[in-house]
C-alpha cells in the first residue's frame, strides 16, 4: 500500500470515528452491561467475545446483536478491521485534550507492558496508543490492537473502566 493509499485509508477511518451509525456498538455494550449487571472486567470479556465474532453475549434487545454483527461484517470487508476496534478508539479518543485522556493512554501503555511481559515494570512506550492518534494513523493503531493480544486486552480493560464509570453515573 502506497503512502497516498495509507493517508486516504486513515482519513476514511477518521471520518468513520464520527459516523453515528456505528454508535450502535457502544449502545449495545452498555445495554448488555446494564441488563446483566456487569461488573469490573465483564465488559472487557464481552469485547473479547465480540473479537471472536461471538455476538450471542450481546443483548438482542432492539436488534442490537444483529445490527452489530451486520455492521461488523461490513466494516471488516470495507476496511479490513473490526468494528469493535473502532468503538474502543472512538471512546478513548473522545477524551483527547484532557488530563483524563493522558491518564487513559498512559494506563493502556502500562497495562500493555504488564500483560506482554508479565512483570510490573514501567511502560516501555507511554505513547503506544496516543502517538498513532496524534499522527492520525488509525490503520496502524487498529492493526496493533487487533494483532497484539497485549494491546487488545489493555485497550479492552481501559474501555471497561470508562464504561463502568459511565454506567455508575
Amino acid at each position: 500500500m502506497g503512502q497516498n493509499d495509507k493517508q486516504q485509508k486513515n482519513l476514511r477511518l477518521e471520518l468513520e470515528l464520527e459516523n453515528p451509525v456505528y454508535d450502535v456498538v457502544g449502545k449495545a455494550i452498555m445495554k448488555t452491561a446494564i441488563k446483566h449487571g456487569y461488573g469490573k472486567y465483564d465488559i472487557a470479556r464481552l469485547i473479547m467475545a465480540i473479537y471472536d465474532k461471538d455476538y450471542a453475549y450481546l443483548t438482542a434487545d432492539e436488534d442490537y446483536r444483529d445490527q452489530v454483527a451486520m455492521l461488523d461484517a461490513y466494516f471488516e470487508k470495507e476496511y479490513g478491521h473490526r468494528l469493535i476496534t473502532l468503538e474502543l478508539i472512538k471512546t478513548i479518543k473522545a477524551f483527547k485534550g484532557t488530563d483524563i485522556y493522558d491518564t487513559l493512554t498512559a494506563d493502556i501503555a502500562s497495562l500493555e507492558t504488564l500483560i506482554r511481559t508479565n512483570k510490573k515494570i514501567p511502560a516501555e512506550d507511554l505513547c503506544i496508543f496516543s502517538a498513532a492518534i496524534e499522527a492520525s494513523n488509525y490503520d496502524e493503531l487498529m492493526t496493533k490492537i487487533e494483532t497484539e493480544k497485549s494491546m487488545s486486552y489493555a485497550t479492552a480493560i481501559i474501555y471497561d473502566k470508562i464504561k463502568n464509570t459511565q454506567k455508575g453515573m
